[in-house]
């Protein structure tokens, strides 16, 4: 089954375009969430504060450099860990809701919060790929700091690129296993995660591509600077509805690859 991609995103658009209320509405919602979770956190880590600073005193004609001091004792750092995993939550909640958009299926606002429904699952089925990611990443990490230490040639970041490749096939063979969690609860995350990489398994570079298709989008964001932030929040839904649309063909290709044969019966008498 080819994919195509100029279908795929038609149907993206159509599927938006019927949604009640409009998804720009609930990626709005969203988006300030998002910021206001960012705000306080850069504030408990001292990150705020610290930029503040830097910038006043770039706009005098100084560049100083001031080290973030963190919120004191372990409660600033609980009230960390906290806004983290809503963030969390709340990125599940879009892909919730992305998903029912692509499926004709009643969403509102209120899908951004149904991650919170399944809680451990929603922060582990994330947390997951990530850390089998940075595993991939290691084989950049360690040689390339290995070379810059000992040829003093900080250029070693550019030429060990190509280390990266695994690390990003890795990032994509796990894409998926969010949405298989929400349509199998009965499955493991680790299960999830590795039909993820048996579903993405020769398929890596056609979502690379579908993701590179929206590329015109992020240039035209940057290069308007005030419509173009609300330009953003649009394309954001669009690529999540999107990628909603691409679990659903990647998980119809490979259930009829994978379905079991049908045995030939004889007549009926």
């Amino acid at each position: 089954m080819t994919l195509d991609r100029k279908e795929l995103k038609s149907q993206a658009r159509d599927a938006m375009r019927a949604a009640r209320p409009a998804p720009y509405w609930v990626a709005l919602l969203l988006t300030v969430i998002t910021a206001v979770l960012s705000v306080l956190g850069m504030s408990l880590s001292g990150s705020l504060q610290a930029y503040r600073t830097m910038l006043g005193a770039a706009l005098e004609g100084e560049l100083v450099y001031v080290e973030p001091v963190a919120a004191a004792g372990g409660l600033g750092w609980l009230l960390q860990v906290a806004l983290e995993v809503m963030s969390l939550e709340m990125a599940m909640g879009f892909i919730i809701y992305a998903l029912r958009v692509w499926r004709r299926q009643e969403a509102g606002c209120g899908n951004l919060f149904d991650g919170f429904g399944v809680f451990f699952r929603s922060i582990w089925i994330q947390v997951l790929p990530a850390l089998f990611a940075s595993l991939w990443s290691l084989l950049y990490v360690m040689p390339v700091t290995m070379l810059i230490v000992w040829t003093g040639e900080p250029m070693w970041l550019l030429y060990g690129l190509p280390l990266m490749i695994p690390m990003i096939m890795a990032v994509y063979s796990y894409r998926l296993a969010p949405y298989i969690m929400l349509d199998n609860p009965e499955m493991g995350c680790f299960q999830c995660v590795a039909l993820s990489r048996e579903m993405m398994r020769g398929h890596r570079w056609e979502l690379f591509k579908l993701e590179l298709s929206f590329l015109g989008w992020a240039l035209l964001c940057a290069l308007i600077p005030i419509a173009g932030l609300l330009l953003a929040i649009w394309v954001s839904v669009y690529m999540q509805v999107t990628t909603a649309g691409y679990y659903e063909t990647a998980a119809k290709r490979f259930m009829s690859r994978n379905a079991p044969p049908v045995e030939p019966r004889g007549p009926e008498m």
